[in-house]
């Protein structure tokens, strides 16, 4: 896996979400190879069992040995390093958790979160990572439904007919051969295929918003594909006192899988 302090891409997310994350650009990079493990372990730190973002709609079900939901453990494998002006630089990650869940049952889109704890600041030029919790976040579907090839068929058969309609469209507004008669009888025609075309733009707009189909995908492990690149966050807690606290995550880069590696025991992203 490879962290990017950079300005990050579109990631697919429902309204809700849209509502309290917010995109902070920057044109510098800060580029940290890190190798981590998914490990099928329950997070023990009962504080992390409490993050908001991983919790999603749908709670992991309770523990037997704790009050509190109990996600996974991610652990970092390697200790990254990057350059600067005044050498190379190592960083210490310390481990985190992660959680996936079922975030539109119509396009079978999961949210796949996870976050690392940064005990100290990471700076390269004008590139911070700040010494803090820092969040994960990308998407996955199951191999097996093919939703992704289904999206790319419905597309090009929408394309299709939108090129059909469009040149019917084009064909009433430029012919000037036919009298008045001519074209209030086929006005109505011409109104239904205008709404026809509205119609189509929509559904295929609903469909890019829904399904990555341009971006690049990796297969991931237990036959799932993930979007290849996701975006990294902070955390923001604001109000407080008898204000109503409100929790904002800001973007602050991107992050891309660069091979998933699976065994019999775990579960590894790198």
């Amino acid at each position: 896996m490879t962290v990017d302090r950079t300005a990050p891409p579109p990631i697919i997310s429902s309204a809700a979400d849209d509502m309290n994350f917010t995109p902070v650009a920057t044109g510098s990079k800060l580029g940290l190879p890190l190798d981590i493990q998914f490990t099928s372990n329950p997070c023990v730190d009962e504080e992390m069992n409490n993050e908001s973002l991983l919790l999603g709609t749908t709670p992991p079900p309770i523990s037997a040995s704790s009050s509190s939901s109990s996600f996974l453990s991610v652990e970092p494998l390697t200790t990254p390093k990057y350059v600067t002006l005044t050498g190379q630089k190592s960083v210490n990650i310390n481990p985190g958790a992660y959680a996936c869940e079922l975030s539109h049952p119509s396009t079978k889109q999961y949210f796949f979160r996870f976050f690392l704890d940064f005990p100290t600041v990471v700076t390269r030029n004008d590139a911070t990572i700040p010494a803090e919790r820092i969040y994960f976040m990308s998407s996955c579907w199951k191999s097996e439904d093919n939703m992704i090839n289904k999206a790319r068929k419905w597309k090009e058969t929408i394309l299709k007919s939108l090129s059909k309609l469009n040149t019917q469209i084009e064909q009433m507004e430029n012919n000037d051969t036919i009298g008045l008669v001519a074209r209030t009888t086929s006005f109505p025609k011409y109104i239904e295929l205008l709404k026809q075309r509205k119609q189509m733009m929509q559904q295929l707009e609903m469909l890019e918003d829904g399904f990555p189909l341009d971006r690049p995908l990796i297969d991931g492990p237990n036959d799932t594909v993930f979007l290849k690149e996701g975006v990294i966050a902070v955390k923001r807690v604001y109000g407080g006192g008898s204000g109503r606290i409100q929790t904002r995550y800001h973007w602050i880069g991107t992050f891309s899988f660069k091979d998933f590696v699976h065994n019999a025991e775990e579960e590894g992203g790198e």
